[in-house]
């Protein structure tokens, strides 16, 4: 049986043109970039593994007119949120000591997340503040049956996020 695959060319210039247009939107951001701080404390610069900036949304707020035609609106903003995170650890412990501090304390915090390029600079658009933060700690495992990197998950609880306050610089 045949292959039925008509109107197939080869068109190199626009494989070069497509390939220009990616090349010219800039560097490309990696995971591996981001950085947390945490205002208070200037010796401690989180290693963090993954994470995700806070959701933007608005409450809906429903409504029915004549006839019973629905009508959904934007309502108030949702300022609180709540942003997964992992953190790699190093041999000395440092994170999870604090982190373990900050949860047995009832420390609120303002965390500064950020993307950062290789010359430690903070990517546009991509620097934000949770403030009245606190953190939530999931298990950690340990484990002698492979090299994994010591990772430890958990959940950043901002009471407050403003999305005008992302950093443009």
């Amino acid at each position: 049986m045949a292959s039925n695959i008509s109107n197939v060319k080869a068109n190199i210039p626009f494989s070069k043109t497509s390939y220009k247009k990616f090349v010219s939107l800039g560097e490309k951001a990696t995971g591996d970039a981001f950085k947390m701080v945490v205002e208070g404390y200037p010796d401690l610069e989180f290693l963090v593994s993954a994470t995700q900036l806070p959701p933007l949304a608005r409450e809906q707020v429903e409504s029915y007119g004549p006839g019973g035609v629905k009508f959904v609106q934007q309502g108030r903003f949702k300022n609180a949120v709540d942003v997964t995170i992992t953190f790699l650890e190093t041999l000395q412990g440092h994170a999870y000591k604090a982190i373990r501090d900050w949860v047995a304390n009832k420390k609120y915090l303002t965390v500064n997340l950020s993307l950062a390029s290789e010359g430690g600079e903070a990517v546009a658009g991509t620097a934000f503040t949770l403030e009245d933060t606190w953190i939530e700690l999931d298990g950690v495992d340990l484990s002698t049956e492979d090299n994994t990197v010591l990772k430890a998950s958990g959940t950043l609880h901002a009471n407050w996020f403003d999305p005008a306050a992302i950093s443009s610089s």
